[in-house]
């Protein structure tokens, strides 16, 4: 990659061999063995690969699972993605000096580890979900344990916030950086929260809801969990941060 200054002048990828090996792994394992591999596509929030890999095996089975396994999977997925958002966020301030934002971040991204090691015996590479249910049954203190750092997040953001967004050299190194607009977004693939920083109103939780995003638990046609979905149409590296820094209080 060349740059000018925050410019990109020009890219040339490299693709490589990784992909293609995973396919080749995936000649020789059955559907939870290969759970294993497929959370090393995304290393920093492994859980979200263990649920999108068997849920997409269920679906394809035609396999209905429990609401107990359902609601399980649903808490894991959100951890998922705080436990990424916070990385993002915590490495984008301290590339631009923020080292207390950085560290307050991964002090909440350390429960998530902890919570994840609780159920499935690790930290990372957690391998939690099989096809139709999961490896183990949760503990009996876990929700509650889950509950205390739903009651941390908040502050713990709060703090993030407050060093950063009123930062006079981080808005300037990330305003009007890296900008992508809506058009552009969609027609380079662009998803999850960076589409959704640059102004593309889609979420898979919602308009193609699974799991219970997609149980009709009160009757009336909505779903079981209701969130917000953060929106933004700034396209630059500081939407991409206010938009993950809403997707965490929304989880």
């Amino acid at each position: 990659m060349e740059l000018d200054g925050e410019r990109v002048v020009s890219c040339v990828p490299h693709i490589g061999y990784l992909h293609s090996g995973f396919e080749k792994l995936g000649e020789h394992l059955d559907y939870n063995q290969y759970v294993t591999i497929v959370e090393r596509m995304n290393y920093i929030s492994p859980m979200a690969d263990n649920i999108a890999w068997h849920t997409a095996c269920e679906m394809l089975f035609g396999i209905e699972l429990t609401p107990r396994c359902k609601v399980i999977r649903t808490i894991c997925a959100e951890l998922a993605r705080i436990q990424d958002h916070l990385l993002c966020v915590g490495t984008a301030a301290l590339d631009l000096g923020g080292f207390t934002a950085f560290l307050f971040g991964f002090n909440e991204r350390e429960w998530i580890n902890d919570l994840f090691e609780e159920i499935s015996g690790s930290r990372y590479h957690n391998s939690y979900t099989r096809v139709g249910g999961l490896l183990y049954d949760i503990p009996p203190a876990w929700p509650g344990h889950v509950k205390e750092f739903c009651r941390r997040v908040p502050p713990a953001l709060d703090d993030v916030q407050s060093l950063l967004n009123r930062n006079r050299i981080f808005i300037e190194r990330t305003k009007g950086i890296g900008y992508l607009g809506t058009d552009d977004a969609i027609a380079w693939g662009w998803t999850g929260p960076l589409a959704r920083a640059s102004g593309v109103r889609r979420d898979l939780r919602k308009d193609e809801p699974y799991l219970c995003y997609a149980d009709n638990w009160d009757g009336q046609g909505g779903s079981a969990v209701q969130f917000k979905v953060p929106i933004s149409h700034g396209g630059d590296v500081l939407a991409r941060y206010l938009v993950r820094l809403e997707e965490m209080r929304q989880s």
